[in-house]
């Protein structure tokens, strides 16, 4: 709330301005009004200002006079004077003493004051900004202070601040979702800090990097690319559903690297082996990988969606529906608990009681070995001696969980893939038969037709996108 002081000599005019403008509308409040620049100065003493509007032409200590006055007294109070047209003169040396604006005593009986008020306010947020940036900007080194970064704007939910311990001249805004609050010093430091904890509930999402003295070594300008570059990031990694305001020390932040492409296709193609949905110990770390190369939140959708199509493809015939991704992941423990539970439905859907967890996932497995080698000639013996179980036992098992027997699944299997070269491919009828399998292409359209009751030439020809 920006605490407002009127002095005007004329009392009528005083309790029009005070009255006639929507000071709330524009987070401004009158605290006082005074009839001279002395009187003022004495107000002053014992009440908090941030804007004073001050008439030119008063007895006893002139606007001109208080204004001088209060600029060296006062450096961080605003100063806005009221005019007739006839005292442009005064008017330039009054902003040549630093007032930010003036107001004409005409615009009182305007009926569009709110644009008035409006245009100061602006320049408050204004001349707050470019006075912080010239102090902070006169250091090559920070010395200490807190980094707020948000979702957010955090234009209103700072204003408490304003009210307490920080300056305006404290404050800077790399955007309106990141602001750097400057300490003085330690005792000024630990001041904000327990301000920060007892504030009531935040509004908004918030990460507090805090800046100690000697710790660290960022300029102004590596700080400030840090948050315009990585801010996104930095909160998709820090904080959670359960934990929406955190406040850690800028030491022990994990910032976002340069990712290699190799390092991104390892994880991808872990990802899409799918071999996490069989072991619990290669999800944790696939998870673990992931997580350290704090990748963005679109590269990281990018990711799940191709894992997700890959899991539907390959156990489409044995999922009872489709999965699916959440509309959005807000925080990265979202993404974990998704790849934890979709572990779990997998294994509720898919896995039988009548056999142990470990032959369960053998069979998970034999499914995803079909998958990925649909173009050799494959049999149930290769498989069954791939995942370690003797040729009869991986039969039973193989068409107790996925509800077909090894030969019925593998021929299914071979004509959906089938199905997805036709219809996004231009791959030629004989190709695709090799690639899923069948060296013999008549054989290949005998069997497509059995599953589909098309030729593949007319199945392609009825699905032409």
């Amino acid at each position: 709330m920006i605490k407002v002081l009127i002095v005007e000599d004329d009392k009528l005019v005083r309790r029009s301005l005070i009255q006639s403008f929507n000071w709330e509308k524009f987070d401004m409040k009158v605290v006082g009004d005074a009839k001279n620049g002395q009187k003022a100065l004495e107000f002053l003493e014992g009440t908090k200002v941030d804007l004073i509007i001050t008439d030119l032409a008063m007895p006893i200590m002139s606007g001109i006079d208080l204004i001088r006055q209060v600029k060296n007294q006062y450096y961080n109070i605003f100063i806005v004077v009221l005019s007739l047209h006839r005292d442009f003169e005064y008017i330039q040396e009054a902003m040549r003493l630093g007032a930010i604006d003036y107001i004409a005593k005409v615009e009182l009986d305007n009926k569009n004051m709110d644009q008035t008020l409006e245009r100061i306010q602006k320049r408050i947020k204004k001349e707050v900004r470019n006075t912080a940036l010239s102090i902070f900007q006169s250091s090559n080194e920070l010395e200490q202070g807190f980094l707020l970064l948000a979702e957010k704007s955090l234009e209103n939910t700072i204003v408490p601040f304003y009210d307490q311990r920080v300056r305006g001249q404290d404050i800077l805004y790399f955007s309106l979702e990141a602001l750097l609050i400057k300490t003085r010093n330690r005792q000024h430091h630990q001041e904000i800090k327990e301000s920060l904890f007892n504030l009531p509930k935040w509004p908004i999402s918030l990460l507090i990097l805090e800046l100690y003295e000697g710790t660290y070594h960022y300029t102004f300008d590596e700080l400030k690319n840090l948050v315009l570059q990585h801010k996104d990031s930095l909160l998709f990694y820090e904080l959670s559903n359960k934990q929406k305001v955190k406040i850690i020390e800028l030491n022990d932040l994990k910032v976002p690297d340069i990712q290699s492409e190799k390092g991104i296709a390892k994880i991808k193609d872990r990802l899409v082996s799918l071999d996490w949905i069989i072991d619990n110990h290669t999800l944790q770390g696939i998870l673990s990988e992931l997580k350290v190369l704090r990748l963005s939140k679109s590269k990281i959708n990018e990711l799940l969606f191709l894992t997700v199509n890959k899991c539907n493809r390959v156990y489409s015939d044995v999922f009872p529906v489709d999965l699916e991704l959440p509309p959005i992941f807000e925080y990265w423990t979202d993404v974990e608990k998704w790849f934890n539970h979709t572990k779990e439905w997998i294994h509720f859907h898919v896995f039988s009681q009548s056999f142990t967890s470990e032959t369960n996932q053998s069979v998970l497995k034999a499914i995803s070995i079909i998958e990925h080698e649909l173009n050799k000639a494959l049999t149930a013996n290769d498989v069954a001696r791939k995942v370690n179980m003797s040729r009869s036992y991986f039969s039973v098992c193989f068409k107790a969980i996925s509800g077909y027997t090894f030969n019925e699944y593998l021929r299914i299997a071979r004509v959906n893939k089938a199905k997805h070269y036709l219809i996004n491919t231009r791959d030629k009828v004989r190709v695709i038969s090799e690639k899923v399998g069948y060296v013999d292409i008549k054989y290949f359209s005998k069997v497509f037709r059995q599953e589909t009751g098309l030729l593949p030439s007319e199945y392609r020809k009825m699905n032409k996108v």
